[in-house]
């Protein structure tokens, strides 16, 4: 199925046939006992023992207290006869009997009574104090106790069957008409309770058997009172929010991760869980994902993590995936012919949430990396379009392999499909870009204005690793001095690696959009080493083959100045004919007219007329191949070369940076520069280091 096609529903009686198969299969489970875990059984059994010596200990107890009810009365009849005789012996003494004396008949209580009574005593207290120790349990026990549970339920099976066959013949014979009625009513209800398991299976999860007792020693692995019923599949779950609520516990419990689940909510996508982390971190959770997802039997790379609040590093976010988020989709964007600005909102595509992702291209630098198959195409389309439906904007097409922006190229002004021509056709927009920022001059504007007559230009450039030496350092000058100049690059490559783009500036770009691509990637362009274990998965994405198999072609990650989260997102794939159709309409309609080779501003000085500390400290970005920018400790190098002089003095102090750095201000104000300096933030230079940028430096030296 194509993406974007609906999926197609299922009818009435395949729903019937899947909900009795479901019914059936949970009847042969209770029939062979197949829904009781070991655990079921140990607990069974483990109170099947407590009940036997309940009863034994009852018994005894019982048997000790008649005994010493027996002896009590025995001994009370005895000091009854007793008192009856010494009242007959009163008698014959009042009376002068000769008997009266000498103690015919005088006894007394046996001294054995009292003492059986005290052994039966202390035996009733030894019995009452007895505790129960259960008999460990063995696999053969286990096995026995699951067979006669089997063959206690095949009897009860047999007796309902009889019982049911009985009645009916029954009714049948008394009333046929009634009879007839609860056959249909029955087989009514037997096909509503398949239809409604069709539709949303349940899975029969007895609850454990609570213990009757507190053991004094963990009773056995899986046997504790507190024991959950083994994980079950998502699917489960049906639409229940306690049900998949109950799923995920259980699966996060299998792997040790004992989070707090909040209500879950249901998309059409599948379910999002609130979870408050307690004992362990977000970076474990991450890493533990692929197996609660097998465990939940969804597709593969299907849960996704996410912090959802900064200032809670506990509360997180988890989307599990059961079906495709992006099915409805709403189509690429096709609109009319100079419709737009280059400064209108720009949504790269939708996120799984449903919400767009809004950005201004405007003086933005895009960066996309992606894998072939990833759908980088439907991003840079997507992009292109926008760019070329703006009346004050143009797109210039760059790409050494030749292919470029395929069915838009009509729309771009400039082209340029080999390495020699993109070398010259990024020379030039880099010139075009110091023209426009020497233009600026002393005004109060700190960006190129744009209009109609003065568009912003987007160098779409690909294939970057293919193109020259030069080419590649007039990309990355441009991508120095660009933002300002309204002379961007969407810059797009298969690989962010330090050695393909020959500089770091993967995470220094406004825009950056990952589809999927290298693990690797992932923390060079979010500018993070933990960007995994932080929710960034784009490296989990799988590319498509071609268009018969879509995969997760098109679905990207963003960091934009308005997105940055690691939220899982969708371009919507431009058909190349209406791309075609569109790249027609545009060029009828007249593209924005800039010049190949813009001339250098009158505002522009001469090298000659440039301050001396102008001159070094341009040198020594010229001498370094014109990068973005240079360290206070790079420049005091060429420095140190250039006019040892002026700035040798200093060599072998502890200070040394610190007062070159000081005299070069000081310099800079006495030439009447205004060059700010500020502190490097990269992976490479976790010491952020002071640093002069190149399109400080040209802005205010004009060059």
């Amino acid at each position: 199925m194509k993406r974007g096609e609906k999926k197609p529903v299922e009818g009435g009686a395949h729903t019937l046939v899947k909900g009795g198969r479901h019914l059936r299969a949970e009847f042969g489970r209770w029939f062979s006992a197949e829904d009781q875990t070991d655990t079921h059984i140990a607990h069974r059994l483990l109170n099947e023992q407590y009940a036997v010596w309940e009863r034994g200990r009852s018994r005894f107890a019982a048997h000790a207290r008649q005994n010493i009810a027996a002896l009590e009365k025995q001994q009370r009849m005895s000091m009854q006869m007793q008192t009856m005789r010494m009242h007959q012996q009163r008698r014959q003494m009042r009376r002068g009997s000769p008997y009266g004396y000498g103690g015919y008949g005088v006894g007394g209580v046996s001294p054995a009574i009292p003492y059986r009574v005290m052994q039966w005593g202390d035996y009733q207290i030894r019995v009452d104090k007895e505790t129960f120790e259960h008999i460990p349990l063995t696999p053969v026990m286990l096995q026995m106790g699951r067979g006669r549970l089997r063959a206690r339920r095949h009897r009860t099976a047999a007796i309902l069957l009889l019982a049911a066959t009985a009645l009916w013949l029954l009714l049948w014979w008394l009333a046929p008409a009634l009879d007839v009625v609860l056959t249909l009513a029955a087989l009514l209800l037997a096909t509503a309770c398949a239809a409604w398991q069709g539709r949303s299976p349940t899975r029969r999860r007895p609850p454990v058997p609570r213990l009757r007792f507190i053991p004094a020693a963990a009773p056995g692995e899986g046997l504790d009172a507190d024991a959950d019923p083994e994980p079950f599949p998502l699917r489960e779950a049906g639409r229940s929010p306690r049900e998949a609520r109950e799923a995920l516990r259980l699966a996060l419990k299998k792997e040790r991760l004992t989070p707090e689940i909040g209500t879950p909510t249901t998309m059409e996508w599948g379910w999002r869980y609130p979870l408050t982390l307690t004992s362990t971190t977000l970076e474990d959770l991450v890493e533990r994902l692929p197996k609660v997802g097998v465990t939940l039997r969804v597709g593969a790379n299907r849960l996704m993590a996410q912090g959802t609040d900064p200032d809670d590093s506990s509360a997180v976010t988890l989307r599990v995936l059961t079906g495709d988020p992006f099915t409805a989709a709403p189509p690429a964007l096709a609109r009319p012919p100079k419709s737009l600005s280059i400064t209108d909102p720009f949504s790269l595509g939708l996120s799984i949430d449903g919400e767009d992702t809004p950005v201004i291209l405007a003086g933005q630098h895009v960066f996309l990396v992606g894998v072939t198959g990833s759908g980088k195409s439907s991003m840079i389309r997507a992009l292109a379009e926008h760019v070329t439906a703006c009346r004050d904007a143009v797109a210039v097409d760059v790409d050494p392999s030749g292919v470029g922006l395929g069915p838009l190229r009509p729309a771009a002004v400039r082209h340029a499909h080999t390495p020699e021509s993109a070398e010259q056709l990024l020379e030039a927009e880099l010139a075009r870009a110091e023209a426009r920022i020497a233009s600026l001059g002393a005004g109060i504007q700190d960006n190129y204005p744009v209009s109609p007559d003065s568009p912003a230009v987007f160098v779409f450039l690909d294939e970057y690793s293919r193109l020259t030496d030069r080419g590649k350092q007039a990309a990355l000058d441009l991508l120095g001095v660009g933002r300002k100049a309204r002379v961007t690059l969407v810059l797009s490559t298969r690989n962010a690696a330090k050695s393909v783009l020959k500089e770091a500036i993967a995470d220094s770009l406004g825009v950056r959009i990952m589809m999927s691509c290298r693990i690797a990637d992932v923390p060079l362009v979010v500018g993070d080493p933990n960007a995994v274990a932080q929710g960034w998965l784009p490296h989990r994405l799988k590319p498509s083959p071609g268009e018969w198999e879509p995969a997760d072609a098109g679905r990207f990650y963003a960091i934009t100045p308005r997105a940055t989260d690691p939220v899982l997102r969708y371009v919507s794939r431009l058909a190349p004919e209406r791309a075609a159709e569109l790249a027609q309409e545009r060029a009828a309609a007249g593209l924005p007219d800039i010049d190949a080779t813009p001339q250098t501003s009158p505002a522009t000085k001469p090298v000659d007329d440039l301050p001396p500390i102008g001159r070094l400290l341009r040198g020594a970005f010229a001498a370094a191949g014109d990068p973005d920018w240079l360290t206070v400790a790079q420049i005091a190098d060429h420095l140190a070369v250039a006019a040892p002089d002026r700035w040798r003095q200093w060599d072998g102090r502890k200070d040394r940076l610190a007062m070159v750095g000081r005299y070069l201000r000081a310099d800079l104000r006495a030439a009447g520069l205004d060059v700010p300096r500020s502190r490097l933030e990269s992976i490479e230079h976790p010491d952020r280091p002071i640093a002069y940028r190149l399109a400080d430096v040209t802005a205010a030296l004009g060059r």
